[in-house]
């Protein structure tokens, strides 16, 4: 059998639960765990977030419930799509499903450190962004992450996964070119549409 692990976006504010009729309906098993900072998981010891992160906190949920013992099709949303590609680059995934997950547009050297000064400056302004958090999603999720949407680095990354990738874009997706990225993947691909995420279907 295999099992379906979700990651959701960064700053959701449902969290988990947002993808409750897509885990009800799979076959097997499946998870769709509240990230750091979202619904029941407390902030991180720090309360410091990078993107990378989800991965492991969503692969940590997956081992205690036991899903790893079979192939896990990873599923992620947004930011959280960069986490799924992660897992799957580290070879703990199936499959890989990336809705609207393949990035915004490419961003220069230039551009990253702009990006990073303005996340520091939005993050700062915002008094409850600095406060101990008190509310879920922490609301410096609200924020989600600096840019890491390197041509180089991203390319790279992708060219080591080698298990199908099926990406899902809705009118939400802030990818300019989904068919040019899924090229730089090194294993089978496919491309959707769907209206909305709750008219996402999988099968297993």
């Amino acid at each position: 059998m295999t099992a379906l692990l979700v990651i959701h976006d960064a700053g959701d504010p449902k969290g988990g639960s947002r993808w409750t009729a897509l885990t009800d309906a799979w076959p097997g098993r499946a998870l769709a765990p509240d990230l750091p900072g979202h619904g029941e998981t407390p902030p991180p010891t720090g309360g410091h977030y990078k993107a990378g992160d989800a991965a492991i906190a969503a692969w940590r949920v997956a081992e205690q419930s036991g899903i790893t013992n079979e192939d896990v099709v990873v599923l992620g949303h947004g930011w959280g799509g960069f986490a799924a590609e992660v897992l799957a680059s580290a070879g703990r995934a199936s499959r890989l499903v990336l809705v609207d997950g393949l990035g915004p547009p490419w961003q220069t050297v230039d551009d990253l450190v702009a990006d990073r000064h303005r996340w520091l400056r939005e993050v700062f302004a915002d008094a409850a962004s600095v406060a101990p958090p008190a509310t879920a999603p922490d609301p410096r999720l609200a924020h989600t992450f600096p840019s890491i949407w390197d041509r180089t680095f991203i390319g790279n990354l992708r060219r080591t996964i080698s298990v199908p990738v099926l990406a899902i874009e809705t009118p939400a997706s802030r990818t300019p070119d989904p068919a040019e990225r899924l090229a730089d993947y090194g294993g089978p691909t496919a491309l959707l549409e769907a209206d909305s995420l709750e008219a996402i279907r999988l099968q297993a």
